[in-house]
């Protein structure tokens, strides 16, 4: 391993400071970095560690909204009352991160910004539609979490910007949701397909709000928008279900590798989307308003 300097930080300034002197890399839970520069894939000149920042992890919950620091451990989130009661897209995805032990390590913030295309928050936290607030020399932004991969391993994040924090917003209206990960074990694996549905009905049980998310099958994870707006407006059917589940699958981009082919990924997007759309239907269908 490559020698290279460490700083533990304290403050956000601190931590700018730090990252304006040269080639630096964010440490958080570290379970992907550490690999990273063991490997030789990144080579830092020094590593800042986040995990003694103030505020920057935790949940809350407000009438509208989730609030997620960026250095809040994924086990944090797959087991939090708050979560699992107002998101619990969120707490499956985060089930399915690793194992236990890495889940105890590993940050959410981690995992979105290491910007891996089977990152598995990532297509929950798209389909929650998240907010995300990053922080750097020149002041705070929000952008939609859908504007923040640009390719595999690049975010929008400039030199010395951090993300601090994830917002969902919350509604009252029935809802459903589903998470589907295939990998070729059960735990530690990578995704080599990630299926996130999230539904809201109206008074009327017709989808108010449809969202489909990918992990996997793209550059960076992707919302299949196109199958989205077929569903809004309409009460779900198998036929609008396979529909939709055919529109999926015609806008992502799998690559083929060791863990699975190209067709076998699209396959699995169609199938998984047609079952995830009618899981989460029956869902919402069966909630109470304004749980």
């Amino acid at each position: 391993m490559q020698s290279l300097d460490y700083k533990s930080v304290r403050e956000l300034q601190e931590a700018f400071d730090a990252a304006a002197k040269g080639n630096s890399a964010f440490l958080a839970g570290g379970t992907d970095l550490l690999v990273q520069i063991k490997t030789g894939k990144k080579r830092p000149q020094s590593v800042i560690d986040l995990k003694g920042l103030r505020g920057m992890d935790g949940i809350s919950v407000s009438k509208d909204q989730l609030s997620i620091g960026a250095l809040t451990l994924i086990r944090a989130v797959e087991t939090s009352p708050e979560v699992l009661k107002k998101a619990p897209l969120l707490a499956q995805a985060a089930s399915k991160l690793g194992s236990v032990q890495v889940r105890y390590k590993a940050t959410v913030g981690g995992n979105l910004c290491n910007a891996s295309p089977s990152a598995d928050t990532a297509p929950a936290l798209l389909a929650l539609d998240a907010q995300a607030t990053l922080y750097g020399k020149a002041g705070k932004r929000t952008i939609s979490l859908s504007d923040f991969f640009t390719g595999p391993g690049a975010t929008v994040l400039g030199r010395g910007e951090m993300l601090t924090e994830l917002k969902i917003p919350l509604t009252n209206k029935k809802q459903g949701s589903v998470y589907y990960k295939l990998s070729t074990r059960n735990a530690m694996d990578l995704a080599f397909v990630g299926v996130a549905v999230f539904l809201e009905l109206d008074g009327s049980n017709k989808i108010a709000k449809a969202r489909i998310a990918l992990g996997a099958v793209s550059p960076t994870p992707i919302r299949a928008v196109s199958a989205e707006k077929l569903l809004e407006g309409n009460p779900l059917t198998s036929e609008k279900a396979k529909e939709a589940a055919q529109s999926a699958e015609a806008s992502c981009k799998p690559i083929t590798d060791l863990r699975a082919s190209a067709e076998y990924r699209k396959e699995m997007v169609r199938e998984l989307c047609q079952k995830g759309l009618m899981t989460a239907y029956r869902q919402a269908m069966g909630s109470t308003e304004g749980k």
